[in-house]
């Protein structure tokens, strides 16, 4: 029996969102490569500033499992949203700061792509979960 059928929680599948969502993002990045190269990488960019820090909270909120660890998950969640926040302001103002040719409108659009598919990953891998 699983821990799901058991009544527990189980930790949902970060790597295979992380999958799904690296791949959009290489998607996204070469449709932006047909418009420019400038754009190609700005949407990359753009991408990895989401992509990275949402990786970072995903390690930190999912460390802990299980009812009697209920302190730090939370804690953990916290810190993870807080490191989230602070790497993706660290990394948009290194973008500006030391990449000289820069597609805005790409990056911006490749970020909040990639914010959508966050939204939408879980519910279209959790489909697949429940048939199989």
């Amino acid at each position: 029996m699983t821990k799901a059928e058991q009544g527990g929680i189980q930790r949902p599948p970060i790597a295979r969102w992380f999958l799904i969502e690296s791949v959009v993002l290489v998607v996204v990045s070469l449709a932006f490569l047909f418009k420019s190269q400038v754009a190609g990488y700005s949407a990359l960019l753009g991408g990895l500033i989401f992509l990275l820090p949402h990786g970072y909270f995903a390690f930190k909120a999912f460390r802990y499992s299980g009812a009697r660890s209920a302190r730090q998950i939370m804690s953990s969640f916290y810190q993870g949203e807080a490191g989230k926040l602070i790497l993706c302001a660290i990394l948009f103002t290194m973008v500006f700061k030391w990449i000289p040719s820069l597609d805005i409108a790409a990056l911006f659009l490749s970020f909040a792509i990639m914010l959508v598919t966050n939204w939408l990953t879980p519910l279209l891998a959790g489909r697949r979960t429940q048939r199989s």
